[in-house]
């Protein structure tokens, strides 16, 4: 018995993305041994991804509440702008500028929250379009211009991204203590749990007596004060800010989490698989760099990282349906339905039921929880539902 915990504990359906990181090493470990193989790598993959990090811990408890939001781009350019010109033109101390600056981000997540949660927007559309009025502002209190200053490249870079410990600089610790901070919420308190039935099925968490308007709303405001934090360290780690500059962080910020979806937690949004799938893709990408690859490489590479990720978490389920048996009409060997048998999404949502916004077909989600007639979301996988709630 212990043996089969271990065993499962260790599975790829477990920690697929662990065993793509350590193919990842050891490939780039035998194109280039004398580059690759040093502790300045770890040091240069940590430093230069814990910006990355933060985008997709900004992006994680929309997603557990079953939202999206991909303004988090658009955050970070305006948070990095407005950081920048209150350095350069107030004299207000450090600690006042970054407490200002991260208002702004409470205001993007308060402008998402009325377009999501009050219009009912679905929130993929409704947060791009917030990330693209974001941007804009950027240019504009910029004048399109690089905003670089004596007075961003000070103090203020050096609290907020030089400073280090054995060569690991701060923002490396800022990653480490929000992962924490956001595990701890996810599994350990109320409110973490009521995220969790808020993207399974917003119907049932509205019946059980969750305000699902309100945890959506939280998750979206505490979102926008991550993003506004990932601005002002991209500011200070570059000593600059540059209009646009967040939108860089976006996809990879999305494929970190979904990724980190299929860890630990299998099909649940999580925190510690988040910062793992972050590190993994920056490592591969880093080795692209260090052995000569082109300029395009890394996107490939980020590409395919996921989909083998993943694809080695579904090829050890062992509730992996056939495909033949996936047809219409056809029964699942547990003796559930075709459609709910096609494997769930991260959220514990299916084809039969609905992902972030009812995206998927016949159900509802947050954004559309009124507007589709299909079964509740997460109806093909009820053993997740259950897990989620009284976890």
């Amino acid at each position: 018995m212990e043996l089969q915990r271990i065993g499962q504990a260790l599975s790829f359906r477990r920690i697929g993305a662990i065993y793509v990181w350590v193919l990842i090493i050891i490939v780039f470990s035998a194109i280039s041994p004398d580059e690759f193989m040093s502790t300045g790598t770890i040091q240069a993959v940590f430093n230069g991804y814990s910006i990355s990090g933060l985008a997709a811990l900004a992006i994680l408890l929309p997603l557990v509440t079953g939202t999206y939001d991909v303004s988090v781009g658009g955050n970070i350019s305006v948070s990095g702008v407005i950081c920048a010109a209150l350095l350069i033109h107030t004299s207000l101390p450090v600690a006042v500028v970054v407490i200002l600056t991260l208002l702004c981000g409470v205001v993007v997540g308060l402008v998402n929250t009325l377009v999501v949660v009050v219009l009912r927007i679905p929130s993929l559309i409704g947060t791009l379009a917030v990330a693209g009025i974001a941007d804009a502002l950027s240019v504009a209190f910029s004048g399109n211009q690089i905003l670089s200053s004596p007075a961003v490249a000070g103090s203020f870079s050096k609290y907020l991204s030089q400073a280090n410990w054995g060569g690991y600089t701060i923002p490396v610790l800022f990653v480490l203590v929000i992962m924490v901070v956001l595990d701890w919420v996810l599994k350990q308190t109320a409110a973490g749990r009521y995220g969790y039935a808020v993207g399974f099925d917003p119907n049932v968490a509205r019946l059980a007596g969750i305000r699902v308007p309100a945890t959506q709303a939280g998750s979206l405001i505490v979102s926008g004060v991550i993003g506004s934090f990932a601005g002002v360290v991209l500011t200070a780690h570059v000593a600059s800010a540059t209009p646009g500059s967040g939108d860089a962080y976006l996809l990879p910020a999305f494929a970190a989490v979904f990724l980190g979806s299929t860890q630990f937690k299998a099909r649940r949004f999580n925190a510690l698989g988040t910062v793992i799938a972050v590190f993994m893709l920056g490592t591969g990408q880093y080795g692209l760099v260090i052995a000569g690859g082109p300029t395009w490489s890394p996107n490939v590479f980020q590409g395919v990282a996921l989909i083998a990720a993943i694809g080695l978490t579904h090829l050890g389920d062992p509730n992996r349906v056939p495909l033949r048996a996936r047809r219409p009409g056809r029964v699942a060997p547990d003796g559930s339905g075709a459609a709910g048998a096609d494997g769930a999404e991260p959220n514990g949502a299916g084809p039969g039921g609905a992902g972030p916004d009812g995206a998927d077909r016949g159900g509802a989600g947050p954004g559309g929880a009124d507007q589709g007639g299909g079964p509740p979301a997460g109806a093909g996988d009820d053993r997740l539902q259950t897990g989620a709630v009284a976890s």
